[in-house]
């Protein structure tokens, strides 16, 4: 049996292990990274080629293990963008953007849901999971520049 119909079995029988599988995401559970080169650090910011996310509904992660960065970025209109950690605060699992929807979705089970300004939608138990930070994106030109405190 291959993975894809061993997957496809247990959703049948035991639910959707995560997002992807469960229909609620397009991005099946993972995010693409950042196109290498289209992302800088500066201090106190992280600037992207906007044309990284050329259409509405694209999402990506800009990661830095180093500089301690996990970010996810979405374009949810013409001229709008969000930015949030990309870690989710109930579980630690990774968090995927769904446009149709508007709110990121954790990909561990799909436990948690945040809106787009961080807040919790929904949560697994009765312990409620902190919001996510959200960032302040300034557009300027192609760049986007996602204000990150104290980053060096």
């Amino acid at each position: 049996m291959t993975r894809r119909k061993w997957l496809g079995s247990a959703i049948a029988v035991g639910g959707a292990p995560c997002a992807c599988l469960a229909g609620a995401s397009r991005d099946c559970c993972t995010l693409a990274a950042a196109p290498a080169g289209s992302v800088q650090f500066e201090r106190g910011a992280i600037v992207l080629d906007a044309g990284a996310l050329p259409a509405t509904g694209d999402a990506l992660k800009i990661v830095d293990e180093q500089r301690k960065v996990q970010v996810l970025v979405a374009r949810t209109g013409r001229k709008q963008f969000v930015a949030l950690d990309q870690k989710c605060t109930h579980g630690g699992g990774a968090l995927t953007y769904v446009h149709e929807q508007k709110h990121l979705y954790c990909t561990c089970w799909g436990h948690s849901k945040f809106a787009l300004d961080g807040s919790v939608i929904r949560w697994p138990n009765k312990q409620t999971p902190k919001p996510l930070r959200a960032y302040r994106v300034e557009q300027s030109g192609s760049s986007l520049r996602i204000l990150v405190g104290g980053l060096a």
